[in-house]
Order: structure tokens, then C-alpha cells, then sequence
């Protein structure tokens, strides 16, 4: 650990003193400045301006113009470069190549002429770059993406930098489970498979852009031990009546699509807005598992092969409205939900025997299941400002419920290698209805004091899980409760919590200190043992970041924060969870959660480069445990809290400009994970080194016409006691834009190649098995997208805060 843990610190501080010295050998002091009006000679505020090389047109440095016009370039290179500056609803504008050789240079005044056509807007902003980096965070832009239209949540969030996701679907962040995921801010309080089925009936169209980052404020809920996933959903600003109507077509192993309409109106104070989705997904899994159990007296090997069809129907929607009461005052209400009606079946064939093709007894399962997922949501929210300089107080009010239904019939019959019934068929049936409400209501204040920032806030939330399943099998031919297997859980956590932050600017460096205080009072409650687990604790969460701007082109921070991952709420239920009649899931209701100290080291090169280097360090870390019996060959999971992990993480940002047609973005993550503590009664101490890579392609080709290119890789690792094995896929899309300007055609192809495939195996003590799994990922789709309605700016944006509410509108 310590070997790879200098590695990495050795190779970013190479990259560092690299840096400095490319720039000391360098001619930096040139400057660039001018004015930009519109037609009637006004200064424009807020448009940017980009300094392009001359002959490339590559992208060196961005700037934005003040309530003047004005804008200055400082600190550019000997060279022929030109100026090109940019606003919604207006065209663009270029200037005349000029040379910089140590000189400070005035161009000539700018103007920017209103758009004739609507489309022009939003070719501007498909110019946001693919990655950015701001605050600390890694920002995925998809809002334009050829290969994000049609796709559902999940898919999207995949893309971004340092993001992958296991072959349980769960997310990770720098190959680590313990994710944050909010929508707007927002937390969802979901995990694990609860999160995944959310996130896949959520359409991807609705996604402005994946924010990332591994560390947090005390503003920040201290959840997520790895760090934040957070979704920022697509806004309208415009005045008048307009919409968007969306059409998608995909063929994989079999067809699916989806249309959405977002309708949206703004009469001065007032805006209105609404959005409905209906997706239609039918996909098909492949697995294929192998479990041996050994023991002095008895080897059994389960060879399975199984097909599972899994068929959603899926409405989204959302209204709401948004009031400004005053100059200082803005109101937010808005209703969303979610209804998924989720039916798989799942037909697999297991031969059982002594050893690998000495079988003496075959199995056939059956299991069909319908799963209905539903959420709603109202979110209430209210802003004042409270004066000029940025000053405000925010009251934010949720209500989230879930009513979901998870019935599930299972046939299994058991035949000899030669044929005839080993014994009867058994028949077994499921049903668990899940009830969740979420109740949360916060309070934050926002005041510059002493030529610094202070923030202070309280927040409550109270959640409460029941899960009621009943366990039937069919005897003497009626269906009869089966011994032991009823289950009714209930959990309610409540976490009342309060922060303060305080950030100011020293010159050249910045620094930011933080506390958050959590109070968490839970109670399991498995009401058919009656068995009850309360904990109340206080815990304090620490955070402090610095940065320091050697100037604008060389900027480095670094941050500590202390965060908190707990435990889902069906982990905590003590009864087993069957996946199928050999292999269950035992829950834990001691489960304690787990505490994360993250350290990062960012640095930033020409506003365009970034380096990310972090350790995590893990204690009580939640586990997944292992069991098995050797007399019935059943295996089970179960998670604890065994073991305390260290991960450390370079990431690497690398954006590239090649001519004018081609822009590149490549993301690069190493990764060292080690493992120290007991799995399944043996001690366990594991480390193992891997690596993400994605490059995502973007070309022009003609006017209105442009391709996209992406390919990814993930080496093999060791997870734990699991070897996660290579995967790797390549997808390409091409769009097309009108000449109405308001329609645009795009055609993506996902995982051309078959490759991304989770292929899993283990080895440990007496665990042996294998595991291979294909989520017909090769798809082809089609997309129509149609704007309708005022597509142009009528009005110019005044307002210089820059903490914009993330709230979809």
C-alpha cells in the first residue's frame, strides 16, 4: 500500500513540477482586451469570449465581459490568435488573427447582432464543453450529447468521470461502492437496487448535466462515503410559451423506446412548467454462474445458465410552478412522480452433480415476478435575498413517498440426467409490499461577513420503511405458509443535523472551514420475531479545503472532509431474501454504518487540465459477507462491518481541440484498493491496482451535421475477495440539425462490439465460483427531437449572484 500510495504521489508531483517548468520556459505576460455592445450600442455583460489559436482554433484560454462590456486576457503566450465571443440569442462574432509577443493589445469594439433564427441559441450552448471543472467538481455536460438521447438515467450517469457501475447495477465512484446520489441537490435516500430501478425509469432527456466530486462542505449532507453523484435536471428561462417534444426508437436483443413532452411558460414574474415521459424498455440478461461447495465428505458444483426477459413500462412526470413575489423573493412549488411497472421471467437450467460434467441431477426454474415501482414527490421552496452582495436565506420543504410491490412465483423441477422427476415439482410464491416516506425540511443562511462567506443551516428528516413479505409454497394442492420465511419489517430513522461554513480570499489563496453536526436516532423493528435494534448516536463531520492560484493558469487545492455511509434499509432486515431456491441474501440488523476520511489534492492546468489525487480511508467499512451449506448446497450473502479499507485514486481530465472540427475529451483513473479484515471467518488482507479510461470524440462535419465517438476501459481487479475481470465497449452516434431549425435527428449505437460484459469470479477459502453476465447493451437508436413555441431570449439577465438555485424547472 505504502509502494503504491508514493507511486502516485511521486507521478502527480512529476506532473506538477512539469507543469511549472513548461510554464517558466514560457513567454506569459501578453494581454488582450476590448469591449462588446449589441446593435444599439449597448455594453453586453456576461458573454463569453474565448482566445483561440489562429490557425487550430483551439481553444487557450475563456473569460467572461463585465456590466461594461469589457473583458481581459491576461497572461497569453507568444503567438497569432483570435477572439470569438458568444451569447444566447445572438450570433457569434470573430475577430481579425493578431500576435501577441509580451504586449498588452486593444481590439477593436465588438458587436453582436440579435439571432434571426431561433436554432442559433441553442448552438451556442452545444459549445459547453463535455467536462468542466468548477468547485471542486468533475461537471458532465449531456444536455446535447448524441450518445445520452433516449438513454435512461443510469446509462447517462456512466459517462461521467470516475463513474462505473457493477453488475448488480450499483454505482461506484473511483471503484468504490458508498455513493451519494441527489437530484438537484436533493438527496434520494435510496441505494442499491432500489436506486438502480429509479434511476433506469428516469429518462435520460431530462438530465442537463452529472456533477462528481469526492469531497464535500459542512453545507453538504455527510452521506456518501466516496463522495456525490448529483444530477442536475435541464431548465427553462425563456420568456413566452415553448416546449420540447422527443421521439426514440432502439433495436437491441429486443425493441424499446420512449417520447417525452416539456411544456414551459414565463409571463414576467410567473413561470409555468410541465413535463410528461412514457418509456417502454424490453431487455434481455444472459448469466451464466458456477458455484462449487467443498467440503471432507461432499463436492457439489451448480453449473446454471439462465435467460432472464425484463419488460418496464414507465410514466414520468412533473408540474409546478414558480412565483416571484418580489425583487428580493422567489416561491418554488412543484409535484413529480414516477410509475413503473417492472415483469421479468426468468428461466434457467442448473446441472448439479460431484464435479464438472458428472452430473446426477438437473434443475429447471421458472421464476416470473412483476415489480411496480412508484414514487411521489412535492417540493416546496422559498428564496430571499436578503441583500446585494449575495446574502439569502432558503427554506426547502420535501415530501417523497414510495409505494412499491415486488410478486414473485417461483417453479422448480428437479430431473434426473436421463429424464423422470427426481422428486414432486415445488412451487413457491412471494409477496412483498414496500412502503417508504420521506419527510425533510431544512433552513440555510448565506451572509458576507468580515470580507468573507459565512453559511449556517439546520436540517430534519424522518424516514420510515415497512416491508411486509409473505412466503408461500404449494402443498397438498393449496398454497400454505411457508415455516419461517414470513417477514414484516419496519424501519424509521430520524437525523436532525446543523452546519456552519466560513470561506474567505487571501490574495492569491482561498480557504474554507466547516462543521456539521448529525443526530441519528433508528429503530429495526423485525415485527414477526419481534425483535427490535435502536441506536441514537451524534457524530461531528470536519471539512476544510484551501486553494492557492500561482495565477490563472496553475491553481491547486486541497480538502479533508469526514463523511458517513449508512446502511441500507433492506440490509438491516434480519430475514433471508431468495434470488432463487439455492442462493438468498440474509440481512443484518447490527449493521453499523461506516466512516470515511477523504483526502484530495487537485490541481489545475490552463483552466482546461485537471489532476484529482485522494485517499479515502475507511473504517467499519460494510462488507459483503459470505456463507454457504454444505448439506443443502444453499449460499447466501450477508453484509457487516468487517473490515477497514484503504483507496487511494489519480484521476486525470484531459481535454483536446484537434483543427477546427474535432474535439476530444479523455478521462483517465487509476485506482489502488486495499482490503484488511475477515470475509466469512478467514482473515483477509488484499490490495489490488486498476485503471478506468474513457475518450469521448466529437466531430463536425458540415453545417448541422456532427458524429460522436466514445470508447471506455476497465481493467481487471480484485474487489475484495471478488476478481472483477476486463471490460471495455466502443459506441458511436451521428445528429443532424435541420435547416428549420428546430428539429434534429440523432442515430447511436451502444456497445458495437458486445465486450461490456461483467464477468466475476472468487476464490477464497472454501468459496469458489464464477459468474458471467450480458445486459444486451448492443443497441442501435433512433431520435427525433422537436422545439417548438419562443426559442428566443426577449430578455437580458441583470442579476450578478452567482449561486444560481438548482432546481428543475
Amino acid at each position: 500500500m505504502k509502494k503504491t500510495t508514493t507511486y502516485l504521489t511521486f507521478n502527480f508531483c512529476f506532473l506538477l513540477l512539469t507543469a511549472f517548468a513548461v510554464q517558466a520556459q514560457q513567454t506569459w505576460k501578453g494581454e488582450v482586451n476590448g469591449k462588446i455592445y449589441n446593435a444599439a450600442q449597448e455594453p453586453m455583460a456576461n458573454v463569453s469570449v474565448q482566445l483561440l489559436t489562429a490557425k487550430a482554433a483551439a481553444v487557450m484560454k475563456t473569460g467572461v465581459s463585465d456590466e461594461n462590456g469589457t473583458y481581459i486576457i491576461s497572461n497569453i503566450p507568444d503567438g497569432e490568435f483570435i477572439i470569438q465571443v458568444s451569447s444566447v440569442g445572438y450570433e457569434s462574432a470573430k475577430s481579425s488573427s493578431f500576435t501577441i509577443k509580451g504586449n498588452s493589445l486593444t481590439l477593436a469594439d465588438m458587436i453582436l447582432l440579435p439571432q434571426t433564427q431561433s436554432l442559433e441559441a441553442v448552438t451556442v450552448e452545444g459549445k459547453v464543453p463535455l467536462v468542466q471543472q468548477r468547485d471542486g467538481k468533475l461537471i458532465l455536460n449531456v444536455e446535447n450529447s448524441t450518445l445520452a438521447a433516449g438513454n435512461n438515467a443510469l446509462e447517462v450517469i456512466q459517462r461521467a468521470p470516475g463513474v462505473s457501475v457493477d453488475k448488480d447495477e450499483n454505482l461506484q465512484l473511483m471503484g468504490q461502492q458508498g455513493v451519494n446520489v441527489t437530484i438537484d441537490g436533493r438527496q434520494t435516500f435510496m441505494t442499491g437496487e432500489q436506486l438502480a430501478t429509479f434511476l433506469k425509469s428516469m429518462n435520460g432527456d431530462q438530465i442537463k448535466s452529472v456533477e462528481v466530486t469526492t469531497g464535500r462542505t459542512a453545507k453538504d449532507d455527510a452521506e456518501g462515503s466516496v463522495g456525490t453523484i448529483n444530477i442536475t435536471l435541464k431548465k427553462n428561462r425563456l420568456e413566452g410559451f415553448n416546449g420540447t417534444w422527443l421521439a426514440s426508437a432502439a433495436q437491441g436483443q429486443h425493441f424499446r423506446g420512449n417520447s417525452s413532452l416539456t411544456l414551459n411558460y414565463k409571463k414576467k414574474n410567473t413561470t409555468l412548467f410541465g413535463n410528461y415521459g412514457y418509456t417502454q424498455n424490453k431487455r434481455q440478461f444472459d448469466l451464466d454462474l458456477m458455484r462449487t461447495i467443498a467440503s471432507n465428505d461432499l463436492t457439489r458444483v451448480f453449473d446454471q445458465e439462465a435467460d432472464l426477459i425484463e419488460t418496464n413500462k414507465t410514466h414520468n412526470y412533473k408540474v409546478g410552478i414558480e412565483q416571484r413575489t418580489s425583487d428580493r423573493n422567489t416561491m418554488l412549488l412543484q409535484f413529480s412522480g414516477d410509475n413503473d411497472d417492472e415483469q421479468s421471467l426468468n428461466s434457467s437450467r442448473t446441472q448439479i452433480g460431484p464435479q464438472v460434467g458428472n452430473v446426477d441431477s438437473v434443475l429447471y426454474t421458472v421464476t416470473d415476478s412483476r415489480t411496480p415501482f412508484n414514487r411521489y414527490s412535492i417540493n416546496f421552496n422559498n428564496e430571499l435575498k436578503i441583500d446585494t452582495l449575495g446574502g439569502k436565506l432558503t427554506f426547502d420543504l420535501d415530501w417523497t413517498a414510495f409505494r412499491n410491490r415486488s410478486d414473485i412465483s417461483y417453479d422448480y423441477q428437479t430431473f434426473f440426467p436421463t429424464g423422470g422427476l427426481v422428486r414432486a415439482p415445488e412451487y413457491w410464491r412471494t409477496a412483498m409490499p414496500v412502503d417508504i416516506d420521506i419527510y425533510v425540511g431544512r433552513l440555510d443562511f448565506v451572509k458576507h461577513i468580515a470580507k468573507g462567506k459565512f453559511e449556517a443551516g439546520v436540517k430534519y428528516s424522518r424516514v420510515k420503511s415497512d416491508n411486509n413479505l409473505a412466503f408461500e409454497e404449494f402443498v397438498d394442492q393449496t398454497w400454505q405458509r411457508f415455516p419461517f420465511r414470513q417477514n414484516h419489517f419496519v424501519y424509521t430513522e430520524q437525523i436532525a443535523a446543523g452546519y456552519l461554513d466560513y470561506s474567505r480570499e487571501f490574495g492569491k489563496a482561498s480557504i474554507k472551514l466547516g462543521l456539521r453536526a448529525e443526530h441519528t436516532h433508528s429503530n429495526a423493528h423485525a415485527m414477526t420475531t419481534d425483535t427490535i435494534n435502536k441506536r441514537n448516536y451524534l457524530d461531528l463531520f470536519p471539512s476544510v479545503s484551501s486553494s492557492y492560484a500561482f495565477n490563472e493558469n496553475n491553481i491547486l487545492s486541497l480538502s479533508y472532509a469526514r463523511k458517513i455511509s449508512r446502511p441500507n434499509y433492506r440490509y438491516l432486515n434480519p430475514m433471508p431474501y431468495y434470488i432463487d431456491k439455492f442462493t438468498y441474501t440474509l440481512g443484518n440488523p447490527y449493521l453499523r454504518p461506516q466512516y470515511t476520511d477523504g483526502f484530495t489534492l487537485n490541481y489545475t492546468f490552463m483552466k482546461m487540465f485537471n489532476f484529482t489525487l485522494g485517499t479515502d480511508i475507511t473504517n467499519d467499512a460494510m462488507v459483503e459477507s459470505l456463507g454457504q451449506d454444505v448439506e443443502t448446497g444453499e449460499s447466501w450473502i450477508q453484509q457487516q462491518n468487517l473490515a477497514k479499507t484503504v483507496t487511494s485514486y489519480l484521476n486525470i481530465n484531459a481535454p483536446a481541440q484537434i483543427g477546427k472540427f474535432w474535439t476530444m475529451n479523455n478521462n483517465l483513473t487509476g485506482i489502488y484498493m486495499h482490503f484488511k479484515g475477515e470475509i466469512a471467518g478467514e482473515f483477509a488482507n488484499l490490495g489490488s491496482f486498476f485503471f478506468q479510461g474513457r475518450s469521448t470524440n466529437n466531430f463536425k462535419i458540415a453545417k448541422g451535421f456532427g458524429a460522436e465517438l466514445s470508447v471506455n476501459y476497465n481493467s481487471p481487479f480484485l474487489y475484495n475477495v471478488y476478481k472483477i475481470h476486463t471490460r471495455w465497449g466502443t459506441d458511436v452516434g451521428v445528429n443532424y440539425n435541420f435547416k428549420d431549425q428546430r428539429s434534429s435527428l440523432k442515430l447511436a449505437a451502444t456497445d458495437i462490439f458486445r465486450t461490456q460484459k461483467n464477468n466475476v469470479s472468487t476464490n477464497f477459502a472454501e468459496f469458489d465460483s464464477q459468474f458471467s453476465q450480458y445486459n444486451d447493451n448492443r443497441t442501435v437508436r433512433l431520435t427525433y427531437t422537436y422545439k417548438f413555441g419562443n426559442l428566443k431570449q426577449q430578455t437580458k439577465r441583470t442579476s450578478t449572484d452567482s449561486e444560481e438555485k438548482n432546481r428543475a424547472l
